[in-house]
């Protein structure tokens, strides 16, 4: 019932905009020539898959995408900085995309099927026709994983997107975060301010880690390390940081406040920095830090031990 609803406010949608065009043609003959609107088919094979197939959109119009599989949770995404699109709406096996204007250059969509195939679309607006439904059939021999080529294209192109939307009030946010932290403190309590040498690296399951850094302020310590994705076929991506304080025959588990990425996502042969935050421990020249940086839906793990400054 709740497709059926959807198709409708679809087609009334076309309908109502596509409808007053007519009409402003025949009143108007300067007035642009009404679109065809079409209902299609679209292949994607093993040799197409890494194309990007156009979709044809107008501005006011609902185009209404369908999928033989069901599409993954809030997995259709629209790269557009300019916000020309309404958010897309998803069923299980559709998507809706609506487009507030006409595109005066082209925009991209990526769609996630829950089977971890990764479809991109090229999305333009041409004067003569727009897409009312488009039907996508997968005729695919190899499915194409999440770590895939194409797949990998998308996500960074995604990311770089989403980069781009916080780059510009990235830098307040995090000077308001570290005001907080000095309100927090004590005035009469003397703070610790260093930067020391951190030494310390490993290679495991085709990652280089190595230390470099440990800043002290305020109550916190963060560690900075530098990582390095030598797998040829698989990216990388960080799920969480764990932290030891060892030493004097104890190991105590410390609670890690943040763990930060210079990239949120290691492309093969790719490097960056990773930062790992803490509450500053009662410790003595004794102690040893040992960190474990844990992969996000993998099993590659990679553990630094015996870190002091």
């Amino acid at each position: 019932m709740r497709l059926d609803r959807v198709l409708v406010l679809a087609v009334v949608a076309a309908a109502l905009l596509f409808g007053s065009t007519e009409a402003a043609a025949a009143t108007d003959p300067t007035a642009p020539p009404r679109r065809e609107l079409r209902r299609r088919t679209l292949v994607i094979d093993d040799q197409t898959l890494g194309s990007l197939p156009e979709l044809h959109v107008a501005g006011g119009s609902a185009t209404l995408l369908t999928f033989e599989i069901p599409v993954r949770e809030n997995a259709a995404l629209v790269t557009d900085n300019r916000g020309l699109f309404y958010p897309p709406t998803q069923t299980d096996k559709t998507v809706i995309l609506v487009p507030k204007a006409d595109l005066s250059q082209p925009a991209a969509l990526s769609v996630t099927l829950s089977d971890g195939t990764v479809l991109t679309f090229k999305l333009v607006s041409v004067p003569k026709e727009a897409d009312v439904q488009v039907d996508v059939v997968l005729a695919l021999q190899s499915r194409a994983s999440p770590d895939s080529a194409q797949a990998l294209r998308t996500t960074i192109e995604q990311l770089r997107s989403e980069l781009d939307e916080c780059h510009a009030s990235s830098a307040s946010a995090g000077a308001a975060k570290v005001a907080a932290l000095f309100l927090g403190q004590s005035l009469d309590e003397p703070q610790a301010f260093d930067r020391h040498a951190l030494r310390g690296a490993d290679k495991q399951n085709r990652l280089l880690v190595e230390a470099h850094w440990i800043y002290r302020l305020v109550g916190l310590t963060y560690l900075v390390f530098t990582v390095e994705n030598r797998d040829p076929a698989r990216s990388w991506v960080l799920d969480r940081a764990e932290v030891k304080l060892t030493g004097s025959g104890e190991s105590v588990d410390l609670r890690v406040l943040a763990a930060a990425t210079e990239a949120p996502l290691l492309a093969p042969g790719q490097g960056g920095k990773v930062v790992v935050a803490f509450k500053t421990p009662s410790q003595t020249a004794s102690h040893r830090y040992t960190v474990t940086l844990v992969e996000k839906d993998g099993g590659r793990r990679v553990t630094l031990e015996g870190l002091s400054p």
